[in-house]
């Protein structure tokens, strides 16, 4: 992987172009571009278009979103997750946002200015920037619904864009689409990148996207009682080139790294990572990614000290070995002791969350650092640190590197995994109902990567489960602190049911907890159950205006016809 990408994202940072709304302006700063000597070659259509690389999701990002949800409970309590936050006058996300409208738009209107042959050259670079328009735009969308379109870049004779009123919801989906279908027809297949140029957006990233977003839209219509089955079809559609495309596969290495597998693949360098020296190259799951260098862009992570505490809810989540739920199989071995509920459990389960009394490695303090001469050297063994490590008695993992800093593991932006989870889930909720096929080509593909039983109709109904409810749980379960959770309970419209639920830790009465004088100085509020409560469900919330978030207030004083979301007036 070339890391040029890069050095494009911070030559743009250096050299910021100058927008200027006054035309007869001949005077620029020496150290700026201006548009009067830019956009005279294709490289410079490009540098223009790298500067939106810089603004993808990051790890830290994605977690503080699902810290947001009601798998994770942050040290301090999440206003968005308890339902109690309220309306303010600015929205960063919403600034940003149209600022960024604003900057695509520019370069999508500026081919306009240039002649046939450079158009021709450029065609990849406006591709790329409706990508980006359309990821902005769908960002405004799941926040906000309906929001203003603006396709044009704005003067301030352009009254009628600049106080007008929100588009429709559908509008602003269909808009959104249309950029992508032109992203589709202009980006390059991945095959087709230059070295080079690996990380820029390919046509199975657009692909992706739609994909993603007609899923979210399909199921949010369908789910109030709206028809959302074109846009399933889409999504089915998107996703099945990418699958069938068969330019990317699932990583699975357990045949060096055994299962720890799965947790190595998010930490992946250029540098080692890991017992098998396997980097970056090694993986061909990744689509598009938040793409960092060690030389060049480092990456960050967050204090295991700052980090959210996994949820019961969560931990619940994985399966046993043989495919039932906990409350069903008899391979669980219940939760008298703390090793006990880790026992017989889905792969994913001690690769996403720390096994008690394992050593594990982390990027800080030094002593904890991971020695690749000595592996028997550092790190530190998980004694569930209540009120230092943890807050539920669980403890996340996953995106952690083991090495000290600089690190740089590429974020995923879209990876397979969640392609086949979005075709099979809109194929089952398109016909209420899947088939084994599809299900083989899809789900059972990550079950078996993760040490599962499949997921057939027959094992299904034998067991009294519901066909709904096990895709679901693959999805929460593989996109975990990938910022999917609090977004899919919106558009399931099951929030008002399982975000109000309480956050609750692992059991403490008349186990290993209460009677292990490890713990003999903790102190935590107990359910009726005897789980320890993080915070009750009589301070959580979430009531139909939840579904959206309100408009920033100041932006309806300037605009009073942009109508602010339903319960929030």
């Amino acid at each position: 992987m070339k890391a040029r990408i890069t050095k494009y994202i911070y030559l743009m940072i250096m050299s910021t172009i100058l927008f200027s709304c006054e035309k007869d302006l001949d005077l620029y700063p020496r150290d700026k571009f201006s548009e009067a000597v830019f956009f005279q070659n294709a490289e410079q259509f490009k540098q223009f278009a790298t500067q939106f690389y810089d603004g993808l999701p990051s790890a830290s990002g994605s977690i503080g979103s699902d810290a947001g949800s009601d798998l994770m409970a942050g040290w301090s309590l999440s206003s968005v997750s308890n339902g109690s936050y309220s309306p303010s006058p600015n929205s960063g996300h919403w600034s940003g946002a149209y600022s960024t409208i604003r900057n695509t738009t520019y370069l999508v209107q500026k081919v306009e200015e240039v002649d046939v042959e450079l158009k021709n050259q450029v065609t990849v670079y406006i591709g790329e920037v409706r990508f980006f328009r359309a990821m902005t735009y769908f960002g405004l969308l799941k926040s906000f619904g309906g929001v203003p379109i603006i396709d044009k870049v704005l003067d301030l004779n352009d009254e009628e864009m600049l106080y007008g009123p929100r588009a429709t919801r559908e509008q602003v989906v269909d808009y959104i689409l249309a950029d992508l279908n032109a992203a589709i027809t202009a980006l390059p297949n991945e095959k087709d990148i230059a070295s080079n140029d690996k990380g820029r957006v390919s046509k199975e990233a657009a692909l992706s996207f739609k994909a993603r977003v007609a899923l979210f839209e399909g199921t949010w219509r369908k789910f109030r009682n709206k028809d959302g089955a074109a846009l399933l079809d889409q999504a089915i559609d998107a996703s099945n080139q990418v699958i069938t495309g068969g330019q990317y596969e699932l990583f699975d290495r357990r045949d060096v790294l055994g299962n720890e597998s799965y947790k190595y693949f998010f930490i992946l360098d250029k540098n080692k990572t890991n017992i098998a020296g396997l980097t970056k190259a090694d993986q061909n799951e990744y689509i598009f990614v938040n793409k960092y260098d060690i030389d060049l862009r480092a990456a960050g992570f967050p204090s295991a000290h700052g980090f959210p505490s996994v949820t019961k809810k969560f931990a619940d989540l994985f399966l046993c070995t043989d495919g039932l739920p906990i409350e069903k199989s008899p391979l669980f071995q219940g939760r008298q002791t703390v090793l006990s509920e880790y026992e017989n459990r889905d792969i994913r389960m001690i690769n996403i969350l720390e096994k008690p009394y394992e050593r594990y490695w982390a990027n800080y303090p030094p002593e904890y650092n991971r020695n690749w001469d000595n592996q028997d050297a550092g790190g530190v063994e998980y004694q569930i640190n209540f009120g230092n490590e943890t807050r539920t008695g669980y403890y996340a993992h996953k995106f952690r590197p083991e090495i000290a800093p600089p690190f740089a593991p590429d974020y995923p932006v879209i990876r397979l995994a969640e392609v086949l989870l979005i075709n099979a889930e809109a194929k089952f909720e398109k016909n209420n109902s899947i088939t084994d096929g599809d299900l083989n080509i899809t789900i059972n593909k990550l079950r078996e990567r993760a040490g599962l039983a499949a997921l057939t109709n027959a094992f299904v109904s034998s067991n009294g489960l519901d066909m709904r409810n096990e895709i679901r749980r693959e999805r929460t379960i593989e996109l975990f602190l990938e910022g999917f959770r609090f977004d899919d309970l919106r558009r399931w419209k099951t929030a008002e049911i399982e975000m109000p639920k309480p956050l609750r830790g692992v059991l403490w009465k008349d186990t290993q907890y209460d009677t292990d004088p490890t713990w003999g100085e903790v102190d935590f509020p107990q359910d009726g159950d005897g789980y320890i409560i993080v915070e009750p469900a009589s301070e959580r919330k979430f009531e139909e205006k939840h579904y959206l978030f309100p408009l920033p207030t100041r932006q309806i004083l300037l605009n009073p016809q942009l109508k602010q979301n339903p319960g929030w007036e």
